[in-house]
C-alpha cells in the first residue's frame, strides 16, 4: 500500500482513521495540543482534533458526537481507548467536525504511552516522539498539520530535536505534518522564578511570627507602664495686678 493510500496515522495515541482515501483529500485534520507541564510531573491542557467534514462523511460520521463514539470505541483508534477522550466537547465549523478534550494533572503518558515527562531533581525532562507510521515513501499529499504547545514551570534549559522552537523563556512551540515524525527533548527548571524552597518559606514564616510576638510584646509594656507624674510641672499662675 503506498504511502498516499494508507490510513491517516496514529498519533497522539489515538489517530488512525482507517480506510480513508488521503490521496484525494489534502489537510483533512488537524490536532492541537496545548499543554502545561506541571511541578510534580503532571500536565494539564487541551487537545482540539479537527476532522475535515468531507473526510469524515467517507467514514458515515456526520457529527462530532459520532466521531467521540467511533474513537472511544476503538473503531478508529489503534492501541486502545486514549483517556483523553475522557472529557472532550463536541463542535463544528463550515469546514471541520471539532473535539475540544481536556486533561487536568495526568501524567503525560495518558496522552501518549510513547511520550514521557520526569523530574529529575530541579529539572523536569519531557520526551516526544509522534508516530507519523512513516513508510519511507514520498507523499505528495499533505494530510493535515500537528501543532504541540508546551509551558513549563520554570525556564527551558535545553531544547533538542526536530521539528521544535522555544518561542518563549519557558514555552516550546513543536508543528509538522502528519506525515512527518516529530522527535524532541525539553529540559527545563521544575520551579517558577518565583518559588522558593519550603525550608525558606518555614523560615520566613517563623521570622513573621516572631516580629508579631514581639510587637505586641512592645506594646503591652507601653500601656503598662506608669503615666508620667504631674507634680511641679504645673504652670505657674499669671499675678493679678492689684488695683487701688
Amino acid at each position: 500500500m503506498s504511502r498516499p493510500t494508507q490510513a491517516l496515522r496514529r498519533f497522539g495515541g489515538m489517530l488512525v482513521l482507517a480506510g480513508l482515501a488521503a490521496v484525494v483529500l489534502s489537510s483533512c485534520m488537524n490536532v492541537n495540543y496545548t499543554l502545561v507541564a506541571n511541578p510534580d510531573a503532571t500536565v494539564s491542557g487541551t487537545l482540539q482534533l479537527q476532522v475535515a467534514k468531507e473526510a469524515a462523511s467517507m467514514l458515515g460520521i456526520a457529527t462530532a458526537e459520532d466521531l467521540e463514539s467511533q474513537l472511544k470505541s476503538g473503531e478508529l483508534t489503534q492501541g486502545g481507548n486514549p483517556k483523553i477522550l475522557d472529557s472532550c466537547v463536541p463542535g463544528s465549523d463550515d469546514t471541520y467536525i471539532i473535539l475540544n478534550c481536556s486533561v487536568t494533572n495526568v501524567p503525560l503518558t495518558d496522552i501518549d504511552d510513547g511520550w514521557s515527562l520526569v523530574r529529575e531533581g530541579d529539572t523536569l525532562v519531557m520526551d516526544v516522539k509522534t508516530d507519523s507510521g512513516a513508510t519511507g515513501e514520498e507523499s505528495s499529499v499533505d494530510l493535515g498539520a500537528v501543532s504541540i504547545t508546551v509551558t513549563f514551570p520554570g525556564d527551558i534549559i535545553s531544547v533538542e530535536g526536530n521539528g521544535v522552537t522555544k518561542t518563549a523563556p519557558d514555552t516550546i512551540v513543536a508543528k509538522g505534518s502528519l506525515e512527518q515524525t516529530l522527535d524532541f527533548t525539553v529540559t527545563a527548571s521544575a520551579a517558577g522564578a518565583g518559588s522558593m524552597n519550603p525550608i525558606w518559606i518555614l523560615l520566613a514564616a517563623f521570622i513573621v511570627v516572631i516580629a508579631g510576638l514581639a510587637l505586641l510584646l512592645f506594646l503591652r509594656r507601653r500601656r503598662e507602664q506608669p503615666a508620667p507624674s504631674q507634680v511641679g510641672t504645673a504652670e505657674p499662675v499669671a499675678e493679678v495686678e492689684k488695683i487701688d
